[in-house]
Protein backbone atom coordinates (compact mmCIF):
# COMPACT_ATOMS: atom_id res chain seq x y z
CA UNK A 1 0.00 0.00 0.00
CA UNK A 2 1.65 3.63 -0.77
CA UNK A 3 -0.43 5.34 1.54
CA UNK A 4 0.90 4.55 4.81
CA UNK A 5 -2.06 6.33 6.79
CA UNK A 6 -3.69 3.63 8.23
CA UNK A 7 -7.47 4.27 7.31
CA UNK A 8 -9.09 0.33 7.56
CA UNK A 9 -8.32 -1.86 10.39
CA UNK A 10 -9.36 -5.49 9.92
CA UNK A 11 -10.81 -8.08 12.95
CA UNK A 12 -11.45 -11.60 13.17
CA UNK A 13 -11.69 -14.70 15.17
CA UNK A 14 -12.91 -17.78 14.64
CA UNK A 15 -14.31 -18.46 18.74
CA UNK A 16 -17.17 -20.57 19.09
CA UNK A 17 -18.34 -18.35 21.99
CA UNK A 18 -20.00 -15.56 20.35
CA UNK A 19 -18.64 -13.29 23.46
CA UNK A 20 -15.05 -14.22 23.07
CA UNK A 21 -15.15 -13.76 19.19
CA UNK A 22 -16.49 -10.22 19.44
CA UNK A 23 -13.70 -9.39 21.82
CA UNK A 24 -10.63 -11.08 20.28
CA UNK A 25 -11.91 -9.13 16.82
CA UNK A 26 -11.94 -5.70 18.32
CA UNK A 27 -9.09 -5.79 20.19
CA UNK A 28 -7.14 -7.04 17.13
CA UNK A 29 -8.70 -4.18 15.71
CA UNK A 30 -7.41 -1.34 18.08
CA UNK A 31 -4.03 -2.45 17.79
CA UNK A 32 -3.91 -1.19 14.61
CA UNK A 33 -5.50 2.17 15.42
CA UNK A 34 -2.94 4.60 16.61
CA UNK A 35 -2.41 8.57 17.61
CA UNK A 36 -5.57 9.08 18.78
CA UNK A 37 -7.71 7.54 15.30
CA UNK A 38 -11.24 7.10 16.04
CA UNK A 39 -13.66 4.80 14.74
CA UNK A 40 -16.25 6.02 12.43
CA UNK A 41 -18.15 3.19 11.51
CA UNK A 42 -17.73 -0.87 10.47
CA UNK A 43 -18.98 -3.58 8.47
CA UNK A 44 -19.32 -6.53 10.57
CA UNK A 45 -20.26 -10.40 9.24
CA UNK A 46 -20.54 -12.69 11.38
CA UNK A 47 -21.26 -16.97 11.27
CA UNK A 48 -24.73 -18.23 11.43
CA UNK A 49 -23.53 -20.34 14.58
CA UNK A 50 -23.00 -17.02 16.48
CA UNK A 51 -25.06 -14.93 18.52
CA UNK A 52 -25.76 -12.15 16.62
CA UNK A 53 -26.94 -9.90 19.56
CA UNK A 54 -24.29 -11.06 21.62
CA UNK A 55 -21.64 -9.95 18.99
CA UNK A 56 -22.91 -6.46 17.96
CA UNK A 57 -24.02 -5.60 21.70
CA UNK A 58 -19.57 -6.26 22.91
CA UNK A 59 -18.60 -5.01 19.40
CA UNK A 60 -20.48 -1.65 20.11
CA UNK A 61 -18.98 -1.33 24.06
CA UNK A 62 -15.79 -1.97 22.44
CA UNK A 63 -14.98 0.06 19.45
CA UNK A 64 -17.37 3.00 21.13
CA UNK A 65 -20.02 2.83 17.45
CA UNK A 66 -22.95 2.15 17.19
CA UNK A 67 -22.13 1.96 13.25
CA UNK A 68 -22.01 -1.53 12.39
CA UNK A 69 -23.52 -2.32 9.04
CA UNK A 70 -23.59 -6.02 7.42
CA UNK A 71 -25.22 -8.96 8.37
CA UNK A 72 -25.05 -13.33 8.38
CA UNK A 73 -22.37 -14.95 6.79
CA UNK A 74 -22.00 -18.64 5.58
CA UNK A 75 -18.09 -17.63 6.25
CA UNK A 76 -15.41 -14.75 5.67
CA UNK A 77 -12.46 -14.02 4.40
CA UNK A 78 -9.64 -11.71 5.37
CA UNK A 79 -6.26 -11.12 4.12
CA UNK A 80 -4.98 -14.34 6.69
CA UNK A 81 -7.65 -15.41 7.66
CA UNK A 82 -10.79 -17.87 5.81
CA UNK A 83 -13.28 -20.25 7.30
CA UNK A 84 -16.98 -21.31 6.60
CA UNK A 85 -17.41 -23.21 9.50
CA UNK A 86 -20.24 -20.58 11.03
CA UNK A 87 -17.92 -19.65 13.42
CA UNK A 88 -15.77 -16.59 11.52
CA UNK A 89 -16.78 -13.27 12.67
CA UNK A 90 -14.82 -10.97 10.82
CA UNK A 91 -14.81 -6.99 10.83
CA UNK A 92 -13.80 -3.88 9.01
CA UNK A 93 -13.48 -0.40 10.77
CA UNK A 94 -12.99 2.52 9.30
CA UNK A 95 -11.14 5.50 10.88
CA UNK A 96 -12.32 9.21 10.47
CA UNK A 97 -10.79 9.15 7.63
CA UNK A 98 -13.70 8.02 6.04
CA UNK A 99 -16.61 9.79 7.80
CA UNK A 100 -19.66 7.68 8.73
CA UNK A 101 -21.78 7.31 5.61
CA UNK A 102 -25.30 7.86 5.35
CA UNK A 103 -27.33 4.81 6.46
CA UNK A 104 -30.76 3.72 4.38
CA UNK A 105 -32.87 0.86 6.11
CA UNK A 106 -36.30 -0.76 5.17
CA UNK A 107 -38.35 -3.33 5.86
CA UNK A 108 -41.11 -5.36 4.81
CA UNK A 109 -39.60 -7.86 2.04
CA UNK A 110 -41.53 -10.49 3.54
CA UNK A 111 -44.73 -8.44 1.95
CA UNK A 112 -43.19 -8.03 -1.54
CA UNK A 113 -39.47 -7.16 -2.68
CA UNK A 114 -40.80 -5.00 -4.97
CA UNK A 115 -42.32 -2.59 -2.71
CA UNK A 116 -39.63 -2.66 -0.62
CA UNK A 117 -37.07 -2.10 -3.26
CA UNK A 118 -39.22 1.43 -4.83
CA UNK A 119 -39.13 2.62 -1.30
CA UNK A 120 -35.11 2.28 -1.24
CA UNK A 121 -34.66 3.59 -4.62
CA UNK A 122 -36.21 6.52 -4.03
CA UNK A 123 -34.50 7.26 -0.57
CA UNK A 124 -31.24 6.56 -2.06
CA UNK A 125 -32.90 8.60 -4.87
CA UNK A 126 -33.11 11.78 -2.22
CA UNK A 127 -29.28 10.99 -0.50
CA UNK A 128 -27.27 10.00 -2.80
CA UNK A 129 -25.17 11.88 -5.26
CA UNK A 130 -24.94 10.45 -8.93
CA UNK A 131 -22.35 8.20 -9.75
CA UNK A 132 -21.95 7.52 -5.88
CA UNK A 133 -21.13 3.78 -4.45
CA UNK A 134 -23.73 2.35 -2.61
CA UNK A 135 -23.03 -1.35 -0.52
CA UNK A 136 -26.58 -2.82 -0.02
CA UNK A 137 -27.13 -5.97 1.75
CA UNK A 138 -30.80 -7.71 2.45
CA UNK A 139 -32.06 -10.57 3.87
CA UNK A 140 -31.99 -13.35 1.87
CA UNK A 141 -33.80 -16.61 3.76
CA UNK A 142 -37.82 -15.59 3.02
CA UNK A 143 -38.52 -19.23 5.82
CA UNK A 144 -36.67 -22.36 6.54
CA UNK A 145 -37.24 -25.34 5.90
CA UNK A 146 -36.92 -25.81 2.97
CA UNK A 147 -35.45 -22.64 2.10
CA UNK A 148 -37.58 -19.85 0.59
CA UNK A 149 -35.81 -17.04 -0.65
CA UNK A 150 -36.50 -13.51 -0.84
CA UNK A 151 -36.01 -12.59 -4.98
CA UNK A 152 -32.79 -10.29 -5.62
CA UNK A 153 -34.33 -9.63 -8.60
CA UNK A 154 -37.42 -7.93 -7.92
CA UNK A 155 -35.54 -6.05 -5.20
CA UNK A 156 -32.98 -4.66 -7.99
CA UNK A 157 -36.33 -4.04 -10.14
CA UNK A 158 -37.58 -2.14 -7.51
CA UNK A 159 -34.65 -0.07 -6.64
CA UNK A 160 -34.23 0.81 -10.26
CA UNK A 161 -37.80 1.88 -10.74
CA UNK A 162 -37.76 4.43 -7.53
CA UNK A 163 -34.14 5.76 -8.41
CA UNK A 164 -35.74 7.04 -11.83
CA UNK A 165 -32.92 7.13 -13.74
CA UNK A 166 -30.18 8.49 -11.39
CA UNK A 167 -27.37 6.38 -11.77
CA UNK A 168 -25.28 4.81 -8.75
CA UNK A 169 -22.24 2.20 -8.37
CA UNK A 170 -25.10 -0.83 -6.57
CA UNK A 171 -22.82 -3.58 -4.79
CA UNK A 172 -23.88 -5.90 -2.57
CA UNK A 173 -25.35 -9.42 -1.77
CA UNK A 174 -28.30 -10.99 -0.12
CA UNK A 175 -26.94 -12.63 3.08
CA UNK A 176 -27.30 -16.47 4.89
CA UNK A 177 -25.80 -17.66 7.99
CA UNK A 178 -24.96 -21.31 6.46
CA UNK A 179 -24.89 -23.83 3.28
CA UNK A 180 -28.41 -25.35 4.34
CA UNK A 181 -29.95 -21.66 3.87
CA UNK A 182 -31.63 -22.55 7.42
CA UNK A 183 -31.53 -18.46 8.34
CA UNK A 184 -30.49 -15.37 7.85
CA UNK A 185 -30.41 -11.55 8.77
CA UNK A 186 -28.87 -7.84 8.59
CA UNK A 187 -27.02 -5.01 10.70
CA UNK A 188 -28.79 -1.81 9.96
CA UNK A 189 -26.44 0.20 11.93
CA UNK A 190 -28.72 0.14 14.63
CA UNK A 191 -30.09 -3.14 15.11
CA UNK A 192 -30.32 -6.92 14.05
CA UNK A 193 -33.18 -7.21 11.61
CA UNK A 194 -35.15 -10.50 9.84
CA UNK A 195 -36.79 -9.37 6.08
CA UNK A 196 -35.12 -6.32 5.61
CA UNK A 197 -32.34 -4.34 3.21
CA UNK A 198 -29.87 -1.98 4.10
CA UNK A 199 -28.13 0.73 2.04
CA UNK A 200 -24.60 2.71 2.58
CA UNK A 201 -23.69 5.65 0.83
CA UNK A 202 -20.50 5.69 0.78
CA UNK A 203 -18.88 9.92 0.74
CA UNK A 204 -19.05 10.47 -2.93
CA UNK A 205 -15.00 11.20 -2.83
CA UNK A 206 -14.40 7.50 -2.40
CA UNK A 207 -14.52 5.55 -5.74
CA UNK A 208 -15.29 1.60 -6.59
CA UNK A 209 -13.33 -0.88 -9.24
CA UNK A 210 -15.25 -3.41 -9.22
CA UNK A 211 -14.64 -7.14 -11.31
CA UNK A 212 -17.02 -9.84 -11.88
CA UNK A 213 -15.71 -13.96 -11.84
CA UNK A 214 -16.93 -16.89 -12.18
CA UNK A 215 -15.51 -19.62 -14.46
CA UNK A 216 -18.92 -20.99 -15.86
CA UNK A 217 -18.88 -22.33 -19.69
CA UNK A 218 -21.89 -23.30 -21.84
CA UNK A 219 -22.40 -27.01 -22.60
CA UNK A 220 -25.54 -26.87 -24.70
CA UNK A 221 -26.18 -24.64 -27.60
CA UNK A 222 -28.99 -21.49 -27.20
CA UNK A 223 -32.46 -23.34 -25.76
CA UNK A 224 -35.70 -21.24 -25.07
CA UNK A 225 -37.65 -21.71 -22.10
CA UNK A 226 -41.18 -22.50 -22.66
CA UNK A 227 -42.67 -22.72 -19.29
CA UNK A 228 -41.69 -21.05 -16.23
CA UNK A 229 -43.68 -19.44 -13.18
CA UNK A 230 -41.29 -17.00 -10.83
CA UNK A 231 -38.30 -19.47 -9.98
CA UNK A 232 -39.24 -22.34 -10.76
CA UNK A 233 -38.59 -23.75 -14.42
CA UNK A 234 -40.50 -26.08 -16.36
CA UNK A 235 -39.70 -26.93 -19.76
CA UNK A 236 -37.02 -26.33 -22.15
CA UNK A 237 -37.90 -26.28 -25.62
CA UNK A 238 -41.47 -27.91 -24.93
CA UNK A 239 -39.59 -30.40 -23.18
CA UNK A 240 -39.55 -31.21 -18.99
CA UNK A 241 -36.19 -29.00 -17.55
CA UNK A 242 -35.87 -31.27 -15.30
CA UNK A 243 -35.45 -34.26 -17.77
CA UNK A 244 -32.98 -31.61 -20.18
CA UNK A 245 -30.70 -31.03 -17.09
CA UNK A 246 -30.18 -34.56 -15.72
CA UNK A 247 -29.97 -35.63 -19.87
CA UNK A 248 -26.82 -32.74 -20.12
CA UNK A 249 -25.29 -34.98 -16.77
CA UNK A 250 -25.22 -38.25 -18.86
CA UNK A 251 -27.85 -40.06 -16.87
CA UNK A 252 -31.14 -40.44 -17.95
CA UNK A 253 -32.62 -42.26 -15.66
CA UNK A 254 -31.36 -42.20 -12.56
CA UNK A 255 -33.58 -39.81 -10.02
CA UNK A 256 -30.83 -39.42 -7.64
CA UNK A 257 -28.95 -37.55 -10.62
CA UNK A 258 -31.37 -34.58 -9.70
CA UNK A 259 -29.28 -33.89 -5.89
CA UNK A 260 -26.37 -33.09 -8.39
CA UNK A 261 -27.57 -30.64 -10.54
CA UNK A 262 -26.83 -27.76 -8.04
CA UNK A 263 -23.05 -28.99 -8.34
CA UNK A 264 -22.94 -28.70 -11.07
CA UNK A 265 -24.96 -27.09 -13.45
CA UNK A 266 -26.07 -23.57 -13.89
CA UNK A 267 -28.35 -22.00 -16.50
CA UNK A 268 -27.03 -18.98 -18.22
CA UNK A 269 -28.33 -16.08 -20.19
CA UNK A 270 -26.08 -14.23 -22.29
CA UNK A 271 -26.21 -10.76 -23.24
CA UNK A 272 -25.01 -8.45 -26.17
CA UNK A 273 -23.90 -10.89 -29.53
CA UNK A 274 -25.38 -14.24 -29.06
CA UNK A 275 -22.52 -15.47 -31.49
CA UNK A 276 -19.79 -13.80 -29.91
CA UNK A 277 -17.03 -15.33 -28.72
CA UNK A 278 -17.07 -16.62 -25.27
CA UNK A 279 -16.87 -14.24 -22.88
CA UNK A 280 -17.71 -15.06 -19.14
CA UNK A 281 -18.57 -11.14 -18.65
CA UNK A 282 -21.74 -11.56 -20.94
CA UNK A 283 -23.35 -14.08 -18.99
CA UNK A 284 -25.66 -13.81 -15.61
CA UNK A 285 -25.73 -17.18 -13.93
CA UNK A 286 -28.89 -18.97 -12.42
CA UNK A 287 -28.24 -21.52 -9.81
CA UNK A 288 -30.46 -24.49 -9.28
CA UNK A 289 -31.88 -24.66 -5.68
CA UNK A 290 -33.79 -27.50 -6.15
CA UNK A 291 -35.89 -29.74 -8.72
CA UNK A 292 -39.30 -31.50 -8.78
CA UNK A 293 -39.45 -35.26 -9.73
CA UNK A 294 -42.99 -34.67 -9.81
CA UNK A 295 -43.48 -32.51 -12.38
CA UNK A 296 -40.37 -32.00 -14.00
CA UNK A 297 -39.53 -28.35 -12.91
CA UNK A 298 -36.49 -26.91 -11.36
CA UNK A 299 -36.29 -24.01 -8.66
CA UNK A 300 -33.73 -21.32 -10.02
CA UNK A 301 -32.18 -18.62 -7.05
CA UNK A 302 -33.81 -15.85 -8.65
CA UNK A 303 -37.03 -15.24 -10.81
CA UNK A 304 -35.62 -12.98 -13.71
CA UNK A 305 -36.17 -15.75 -16.76
CA UNK A 306 -39.19 -15.41 -18.44
CA UNK A 307 -40.95 -17.34 -21.49
CA UNK A 308 -39.24 -16.41 -24.71
CA UNK A 309 -35.93 -16.14 -22.95
CA UNK A 310 -32.96 -17.49 -24.86
CA UNK A 311 -30.33 -19.28 -22.80
CA UNK A 312 -27.48 -22.32 -22.27
CA UNK A 313 -27.19 -24.72 -19.87
CA UNK A 314 -23.35 -23.80 -18.23
CA UNK A 315 -20.99 -26.17 -16.75
CA UNK A 316 -19.60 -25.21 -13.11
CA UNK A 317 -16.14 -25.81 -13.91
CA UNK A 318 -12.98 -25.26 -10.89
CA UNK A 319 -10.28 -25.33 -12.83
CA UNK A 320 -11.81 -22.17 -14.92
CA UNK A 321 -13.07 -20.54 -11.97
CA UNK A 322 -9.37 -20.62 -10.75
CA UNK A 323 -8.07 -19.47 -13.70
CA UNK A 324 -10.52 -16.64 -13.92
CA UNK A 325 -10.14 -15.37 -10.41
CA UNK A 326 -6.20 -15.65 -11.21
CA UNK A 327 -6.68 -13.26 -14.25
CA UNK A 328 -9.45 -10.89 -13.57
CA UNK A 329 -8.01 -10.40 -10.08
CA UNK A 330 -4.43 -9.42 -11.44
CA UNK A 331 -6.22 -6.90 -14.06
CA UNK A 332 -8.61 -4.96 -11.82
CA UNK A 333 -5.36 -4.30 -9.48
CA UNK A 334 -3.18 -3.37 -12.28
CA UNK A 335 -5.41 -1.04 -13.45
CA UNK A 336 -5.88 1.05 -10.71
CA UNK A 337 -2.25 1.23 -9.13
CA UNK A 338 -1.93 4.66 -9.99
CA UNK A 339 -5.11 5.43 -7.63
CA UNK A 340 -3.32 4.14 -4.60
CA UNK A 341 -6.32 1.67 -3.34
CA UNK A 342 -6.95 1.17 0.60
CA UNK A 343 -9.61 -1.19 0.58
CA UNK A 344 -10.77 -4.47 -0.92
CA UNK A 345 -14.00 -5.93 -0.32
CA UNK A 346 -14.90 -9.67 -2.00
CA UNK A 347 -18.30 -10.91 -1.71
CA UNK A 348 -17.95 -14.31 -2.66
CA UNK A 349 -20.82 -17.37 -3.88
CA UNK A 350 -20.87 -19.73 -0.93
CA UNK A 351 -21.05 -22.52 -3.61
CA UNK A 352 -17.49 -21.20 -4.65
CA UNK A 353 -15.97 -22.57 -1.41
CA UNK A 354 -14.10 -25.82 -1.31
CA UNK A 355 -16.53 -27.58 1.33
CA UNK A 356 -19.20 -27.17 -1.71
CA UNK A 357 -17.15 -26.93 -5.14
CA UNK A 358 -15.18 -29.56 -4.33
CA UNK A 359 -12.21 -27.30 -5.37
CA UNK A 360 -8.98 -28.24 -4.16
CA UNK A 361 -8.31 -24.84 -3.94
CA UNK A 362 -9.77 -22.22 -1.62
CA UNK A 363 -10.51 -19.91 -4.71
CA UNK A 364 -10.57 -17.06 -2.55
CA UNK A 365 -7.13 -17.87 -1.26
CA UNK A 366 -5.76 -16.44 -4.73
CA UNK A 367 -7.58 -13.03 -3.87
CA UNK A 368 -6.08 -13.17 -0.51
CA UNK A 369 -2.39 -13.77 -2.52
CA UNK A 370 -3.03 -11.33 -4.98
CA UNK A 371 -4.80 -8.50 -3.11
CA UNK A 372 -4.59 -9.56 0.61
CA UNK A 373 -1.46 -9.32 1.17
CA UNK A 374 -1.13 -5.68 -0.20
CA UNK A 375 -3.76 -3.74 1.40
CA UNK A 376 -6.67 -4.49 4.08
CA UNK A 377 -9.55 -7.32 3.03
CA UNK A 378 -12.79 -8.09 4.23
CA UNK A 379 -14.87 -10.62 2.61
CA UNK A 380 -17.91 -12.93 3.13
CA UNK A 381 -19.44 -15.81 1.55
CA UNK A 382 -23.06 -14.71 0.79
CA UNK A 383 -26.30 -16.47 -1.12
CA UNK A 384 -26.48 -13.90 -3.83
CA UNK A 385 -23.94 -11.09 -5.28
CA UNK A 386 -24.99 -8.18 -6.46
CA UNK A 387 -22.79 -5.83 -8.99
CA UNK A 388 -22.66 -3.65 -12.05
CA UNK A 389 -23.20 -5.94 -15.04
CA UNK A 390 -24.26 -5.28 -18.72
CA UNK A 391 -25.12 -1.77 -17.82
CA UNK A 392 -27.39 -1.92 -14.66
CA UNK A 393 -26.49 -3.91 -11.00
CA UNK A 394 -27.97 -7.24 -11.02
CA UNK A 395 -28.31 -10.10 -8.44
CA UNK A 396 -25.76 -13.09 -9.93
CA UNK A 397 -25.48 -16.26 -8.61
CA UNK A 398 -22.15 -18.30 -8.10
CA UNK A 399 -19.71 -15.54 -8.97
CA UNK A 400 -16.85 -13.93 -6.68
CA UNK A 401 -17.54 -9.80 -6.80
CA UNK A 402 -14.46 -8.32 -5.68
CA UNK A 403 -14.19 -4.37 -4.95
CA UNK A 404 -11.24 -2.22 -4.53
CA UNK A 405 -11.64 1.17 -3.13
CA UNK A 406 -9.76 4.43 -3.51
CA UNK A 407 -10.28 8.01 -2.54
CA UNK A 408 -10.70 11.01 -5.26
CA UNK A 409 -8.22 13.51 -3.57
CA UNK A 410 -10.04 16.10 -5.30
CA UNK A 411 -13.08 15.46 -3.60
CA UNK A 412 -11.64 15.05 -0.18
Amino acid sequence: MKNSEQIVAIGSSRQPDSEKAAKEAAESILTQFTHGKSISWTLVFCGGRHDPQVVIRNLSSRLNTDCLIGGAAIGTITGDFLGSSGYELSIAAFSDVIPQPAVISVDGLESGEMEAGVTMGARLRETAHEGDTVLLFYDSIRSSPPPVLHIGSYLMEGIYRGLQGKSLKLIGAGTAGDLQLSGSYIFDGIEQKKHAVVAIVLPSFIESHTTIMHGCVPVSSFMEITKIDGSELYALDGRPALDVLTEMLGNKQAPSVTDHLSLSLTIGEKHGDPFGPYDESAYVNRLILASNPENGSVILFEADFHVGSRIQIMSRDNRLMLESVQKRTRQLWESIQDLDPFFAFYIDCAGRCNAFSGSEIEEAGLVQESVGKKIPLLGFYSGVEIAPCLGRSRPLDWTGVLTLFTRNKELS
